[in-house]
């Protein structure tokens, strides 16, 4: 409540410009399907019979991967995509905002 009360006060001194530097993130999974093509190997036959191919066959597997956006008013200026396997720490917070007062 206390910060609610700064910003409001905030406001009735800066108007619209306090609100315009007022910067916000979200995180979110994003799940995609990775189609992978597999070739399978001629088909036996007898030795002089034409060879056939098998048909490619496709696997779909899900994978999921956590984006970071960071927006203002004027929309998206930071979209991070975490590497797989990374854990969020204090320490992939601080590099991920390095880089967001970079863009700022």
């Amino acid at each position: 409540m206390g910060t609610a009360l700064e910003f409001l006060s905030q406001y009735c001194s800066d108007g619209e410009d306090f609100m315009n530097r007022i910067v916000t993130n979200f995180e979110t999974w994003l799940t995609y399907v990775n189609a992978e093509t597999k070739l399978w190997a001629i088909a036996w036959g007898p030795t002089g019979s034409p060879t056939r191919l098998k048909e490619a066959r496709q696997t779909l597997s899900a994978r999921k991967l956590m984006v970071t956006v960071f927006r203002n008013d004027q929309g998206s200026f930071l979209i991070e995509f975490m590497t797989h396997g990374t854990t969020i720490s204090s320490e992939v917070y601080c590099r991920t905002l390095k880089k967001l007062k970079l863009v700022i």
